[in-house]
């Protein structure tokens, strides 16, 4: 793209650093962002975000994934808006954007500073995108609670029934995840809003936030959170 506001500076690391001014000044539109939200004005944000999107997703190239490199504030504010906007849209139960959104980050950011491979899989599930899913499940590893749910979900909904094997793994190393998706109930109440904005969260609070993002995919699969209450007995 010749743009004298835009360019992609190539690194040693085979990165880009994305330096732009004007509209592709991303650190600028992610600080518009984050005043927009501590405002409250969180339907005006979501706008800026996907707005943004809108602008990254113009500016890279569409025949070769560009690595941004995390490091370079521009760069890395791009890639934030990037999952930013893709979190709006699968809170929103648009998960063809959302899954679009996702792919992009993946080619932009190969490390997954935001682990967006398990919101991703998610999305392949609900979708039953099984080709696209069993190339990524390499990628959901044991260590993550929320890959773990993912790999269990996809079992419920490939094979009817959840993996013996899994549902140990999730109450012995991630038993606050399955204390969550187990519960009655999830209040979005204060307690829960101070320990999740502290600088150490608490695994609880951790999991309170997870399940509220995820709670659209709940609802219209009910049979997933039933099988794992009924693990319970």
């Amino acid at each position: 793209m010749s743009n004298v506001e835009l360019r992609f500076n190539p690194t040693q690391d085979q990165e880009f650093e994305l330096e732009g001014g004007a509209k592709y000044n991303f650190v600028r539109h992610k600080e518009r962002i984050d005043r927009l939200v501590a405002e409250g004005r969180y339907a005006e944000a979501c706008e800026a975000r996907y707005e943004a999107f809108m602008i990254l997703a113009e500016a890279l190239p569409e025949d070769e994934p560009m690595p941004l490199r995390w490091g370079h504030a521009n760069s890395r504010a791009a890639i934030t808006v990037l999952y930013g906007s893709a979190v709006d849209h699968f809170r929103i139960g648009d998960l063809e954007m959302a899954m679009a959104q996702l792919e992009l980050l993946m080619d932009c950011d190969p490390e997954d500073h935001f682990e967006g491979v398990n919101l991703l899989a998610l999305c392949y599930i609900a979708t039953d995108e099984w080709d696209a899913y069993d190339d990524l499940v390499i990628d959901l590893t044991d260590k993550s609670s929320e890959a773990v749910v993912a790999r269990l979900w996809a079992g419920l909904r490939r094979d009817g029934r959840l993996d013996a094997a899994l549902v140990k793994l999730l109450v012995s190393r991630h038993k606050a995840y399955y204390e969550e998706l187990t519960a009655e109930e999830h209040p979005d109440d204060e307690a829960f809003r101070r320990d999740i904005s502290s600088e150490r969260p608490s695994q609880r609070a951790e999991a309170r936030e997870w399940w509220l993002l995820t709670e659209p995919l709940w609802s219209e699969f009910p049979e997933f959170v039933s099988s794992l209450r009924a693990t319970q007995a």
